[in-house]
């Protein structure tokens, strides 16, 4: 079966207007492991070889969030918040839906629904801690983007800047002061997508100018901020008929395209991206070639981009959708293709080369995870979304792993 990318949330394959695009495949998760970076490998990660699994990492678990199986629920974002983690998605029931979002920790879940803009349909698609000890959620209502603030106790609708008319919705959202977040996705200015990108200021959402890389779609999918002066988000842009990655910088004083590495032929997207520091970014996203998806991992070194290889048995017909900082390192999530069905995959990349660590059998053969975080403490939780026997969609979240 066929799942839409993690770009194409908003269903670009429907597009009214008159630009082509290619087949869209998936880009949430299909793997099998998890694994860590260390600091050692800023400077040049060695990549060669298999993947192994590290010594003396336990396994992680993969389950559910209780009594989130009703019609169809696909879970886009998880984020640290204070002791625990907080995921989001949507929650569709027959011509209904509505954000849902669960608060996690090593007690258990609690799942709700999130329907402060009833009765307006609501979705979400991302989610990040504010800098203090609540969190942001983006997403779309009906044809305008959506933010909602979390508190620790509840949810509540923010007013943003609509550029409008157009299905303009939100992707991603980064949260580094109680007064500085950045929330970036995609405006319909009724030819095309552009890129949009709006700034929390403490006060108020205000829209910031964000450029677009050719005449054609271009939209944003996250954003990760390390300073008032220094932020990322990453995308696509097509040119031609074609997906190519898209990535800005903000410098304090406005937002550029800054050159990425030749991917080579077919659909190339980015869909998450980290930041450590200024010359510490990481982006993952795939490549497409004749309907097979591979995996792409880049890194800023303060001064230019590069592609990270990733070993051929993690890359076979794989995609990366999130990715987060550990302790010391990275740990990736995506998905990979078995036997014609998706399965959650979680791979990392350790001073000595790649690595992994086994996940439990998900809840049902066709899942995916769509991001990662760790906690407080350390350890790793990424959620995604499984295809039950029958035929609902429900949560599908991993927990219980070792310190990262």
């Amino acid at each position: 079966m066929a799942h839409p990318r993690s770009d194409d949330r908003w269903g670009l394959g429907m597009r009214r207007n008159r630009w082509l695009f290619p087949m869209i495949l998936v880009v949430l998760v299909a793997v099998g492991t998890v694994g860590w970076l260390r600091r050692g490998t800023a400077g040049g990660t060695r990549a060669a070889g298999a993947t192994t699994s590290p010594a003396g990492v336990g396994g992680c678990d993969l389950a559910e969030v209780p009594n989130t199986e009703v019609d169809k629920e696909i879970w886009n974002g998880i984020a640290r918040v204070r002791q625990g983690v907080l995921a989001a998605g949507t929650r569709y029931a027959g011509s209904q839906f509505n954000g849902i979002a669960a608060e996690g920790s090593n007690g258990g879940w609690r799942a709700r629904t999130v329907s402060v803009w009833a009765p307006q349909l609501s979705s979400l698609n991302g989610v990040s801690g504010d800098g203090a000890h609540g969190a942001w959620a983006v997403g779309a209502l009906n044809r305008g983007p959506a933010i909602a603030r979390w508190n620790g106790d509840r949810w509540a609708p923010m007013p943003v800047a609509d550029p409008g008319p157009g299905l303009d919705a939100l992707a991603g959202v980064a949260g580094l002061t109680p007064r500085l977040a950045w929330a970036v996705g995609r405006h319909d200015d009724g030819v095309a997508y552009r890129t949009l990108i709006e700034r929390w200021d403490g006060t108020t959402w205000q829209r910031v100018p964000s450029p677009n890389d050719g005449g054609e779609p271009n939209s944003l999918n996250d954003v990760a901020v390390i300073a008032p002066d220094d932020a990322w988000a990453v995308g696509w842009h097509v040119a031609g008929r074609w997906y190519r990655p898209l990535v800005q910088h903000w410098d304090g004083s406005g937002w550029t395209v800054v050159p990425t590495p030749e991917l080579g032929s077919g659909d190339a997207i980015l869909s998450a991206v980290v930041a450590r520091g200024p010359d510490d970014v990481w982006a993952v996203g795939s490549v497409t070639q004749a309907d097979v998806p591979s995996p792409v991992v880049e890194r800023w070194d303060g001064s230019s981009w590069s592609r990270i290889p990733v070993p051929a048995n993690v890359g076979s017909s794989a995609a990366f959708s999130a990715v987060t900082l550990t302790s010391d390192g990275i740990a990736v999530v995506g998905r990979r293709i078995l036997d014609q069905e998706p399965q959650p995959l979680a791979v990392a990349l350790h001073g000595t080369g790649w690595h992994q660590i086994a996940l439990t059998a998900a809840p049902s053969q066709q899942a995916w995870l769509a991001s990662v975080t760790t906690d407080a403490s350390g350890r790793l939780w990424a959620a995604g979304t499984r295809l039950s026997s029958g035929g609902f969609f429900g949560s599908l979240v991993v927990s219980g792993c070792g310190s990262a």
